[in-house]
């Protein structure tokens, strides 16, 4: 059965991730491809709109315009996608009275850690989808902190955290019933190719959160930065070529960290010049495997975090070697994607990666079809909406 789905999420706020972007547009894509009617909305506030040189400008000059529009282009929901200026003050697409009468006939709204909350969408669709993507944050940030995050106008809810909502973390599910769901993949984006001539491991972070660590039962939950600290002697210890490509602006007081990464054998570059979609695929079929680290506040919790960054990397055959959240509880490891705690560990991942690369390579493609694939995915995420 067809349905109208709206999908509501931010892919357009400077710095400009272009994984995320992939993310999004892959659900908007896999939608459609299983015949659905898809619409993509987008709300801007003032604050956020800067021009390309990173400077606040106004919102008809503005490089989140822009991006919206191109990224709607390219994948041709262009006659099909709204961004929302402020409360509706303009738009980019559909007009506000076009989207309002799509949204009272829509079935389906998908909404990014609630980022949709005009009226228009929000108080129109029939069913509201709710997708968690930063676990422990968002229920800390519920339950501990009282933080509203809209999660009252959803009906169904959702987290990457694979454990989130069961006995095997502390992290308190908020009283809400949570669906876990993976990252998709649409095959034909990441082309599959052994390339043994491919020589770092890479991954794509951000050293800091735009937000404090949080505090639950006496224990703080941080970000990436001590995690990648803890990690700092790897390359060196391993003798592999690694890379962290940074996706924030390092402030001076980060320095001395960043030098310590730099003598552990780390190469730290900026994602800046990943800051499209193409440049991002490419960066990735030129890394030999992911170095996956993740937040600490993941690590520690055991929340089940797994990230859409990996199944980009797995779904262009390239190994990762991700550092363990407890998701290995959900999803077979060993071969194409593996799972690391300590030093010891992540060098033993090294070692297995490189000693028979091509085999990690064909089955990190067979990992991503497999468990990945859109139609799979999307499949369960709809029974699971009661659709």
């Amino acid at each position: 059965m067809s349905m109208k789905i709206i999908i509501g999420g931010m892919i357009s706020i400077p710095p400009f991730a272009p994984g995320i972007a992939w993310d999004w547009m892959q659900i908007a894509v896999g939608l459609r491809r299983l015949g659905h009617d898809i619409y993509y909305v987008e709300q801007v506030h003032p604050k956020w709109c800067s021009n390309a040189q990173g400077n606040p400008c106004d919102y008809a000059d503005s490089l989140n315009r822009e991006l919206f529009r191109s990224i709607m282009n390219r994948f041709e929901l262009g006659a099909s996608a709204c961004q929302i200026y402020d409360d509706g003050e303009a738009t980019m697409g559909l007009s506000l009275q076009a989207l309002e009468s799509i949204a009272k006939e829509a079935d389906l709204l998908i909404n990014q850690s609630g980022h949709v909350t005009h009226q228009a969408v929000l108080g129109n669709v029939r069913r509201r989808a709710y997708i968690d993507q930063d676990p422990v944050f968002t229920q800390l940030w519920r339950s501990e902190y009282q933080k509203d995050l809209n999660l009252g106008a959803h009906d169904v809810f959702f987290t990457v955290g694979l454990n989130i909502g069961t006995s095997h973390t502390p992290i308190p599910d908020c009283g809400i019933p949570w669906h876990h769901t993976l990252p998709l993949i649409v095959p034909e984006y990441w082309p599959f190719e052994i390339d043994p001539t491919c020589e770092q491991f890479t991954t794509v972070a951000t050293w800091y959160d735009n937000y404090s660590e949080l505090v639950y039962q006496g224990e703080s939950y941080g970000s990436k930065s001590e995690e990648l600290l803890r990690f700092a002697n790897l390359p060196g210890v391993a003798k592999q070529k690694c890379e962290v490509s940074l996706k924030d602006t390092i402030c001076p007081r980060d320095e001395a960290q960043l030098a310590e990464m730099r003598r552990g054998g780390w190469t730290v570059s900026s994602a800046a010049r990943l800051a499209d979609l193409g440049a991002y695929q490419q960066y990735i079929r030129n890394s030999r495997a992911e170095i996956g680290i993740a937040k600490n506040a993941y690590v520690k919790s055991r929340c089940g975090w797994f990230s859409d960054r990996a199944g980009h990397y797995l779904a262009s055959g390239k190994p990762v070697l991700a550092q363990s959240t407890g998701f290995e509880r959900t999803l077979p490891t060993g071969r194409g994607l593996l799972s690391f705690s300590t030093m010891e560990e992540a060098i033993d991942g090294i070692e297995r990666i490189n000693r028979d690369y091509a085999t990690h390579c064909r089955a990190a493609r067979a990992f991503a079809i497999e468990h990945l694939h859109y139609s799979n995915v999307l499949a369960r995420f709809l029974e699971d909406c009661g659709l």
